[in-house]
């Protein structure tokens, strides 16, 4: 198949000694686009923009779909701990939110419920309903803990994932316990995604 003089293979996986690498036409659909390594066709395909082509034979579009919310916390959820891959802005960032309502319900949830249960204390104290009071009111901020402490490995799962998609190493992570080191991860998880595949698999497909 040839676009601009430039010939690539026709299939996945077929080789070509004359295309270098970058977006074209998927050879198995024409309204996608398909990155060519040099040697073989990259494994997924992206819808392809709707603005015309740059000049060349080089396709230096993007994904053009960000994930919704439903989607992206669904994608976290089912790769509760899976650290390999990659994970675009999209998909972080609205699960960073999502984690956020989930603690704040969780703890306005436990102050409401230590509330109520020790009005009746509060109205006639007595020693017995003092400490059954605060029995209740223990046990429900060790449940909106553990709640919390659930969320940790999906978070962490996309956060190594984003940063893999900026083509680092989920161990930057660790950057965050030394000081001002949140402020440095922050600014890696706003970062672009590397464009086509890398060392950590291929292009997400939404941006």
């Amino acid at each position: 198949m040839t676009y601009d003089n430039v010939t690539v293979g026709t299939s996945a996986g077929a080789a070509s000694t004359t295309a270098q690498p970058g977006w074209y036409p998927d050879p198995s659909d024409a309204i996608l686009q398909r990155y060519w390594d040099g040697i073989a066709w990259a494994p997924v395909s992206h819808p392809r923009s709707l603005s015309p082509y740059p000049a060349g034979p080089y396709l230096h579009t993007v994904p053009v779909e960000g994930m919704s919310f439903v989607q992206a916390v669904k994608s976290v959820l089912t790769q509760y701990v899976g650290f390999s891959g990659r994970a675009r802005r999209s998909e972080y960032w609205w699960f960073s939110l999502f984690e956020g309502i989930v603690t704040l319900v969780v703890l306005v949830g436990a102050v409401c419920v230590a509330l109520i249960i020790s009005l009746p204390a509060l109205s006639s104290p007595t020693e017995a309903g003092i400490i059954t009071t605060g029995t209740v009111m223990t046990t429900a901020v060790l449940l909106a803990d553990l709640v919390l402490l659930s969320m940790f490995l999906p978070t962490l799962a996309v956060s190594v994932r984003r940063l893999h998609d900026t083509g680092r190493s989920g161990w930057f992570y660790l950057i965050s316990l030394v000081p001002f080191g949140g402020i440095v991860l922050l600014v890696f998880m706003c970062e672009d995604s590397v464009r086509g595949p890398n060392q950590y698999g291929p292009s997400p497909k939404y941006v």
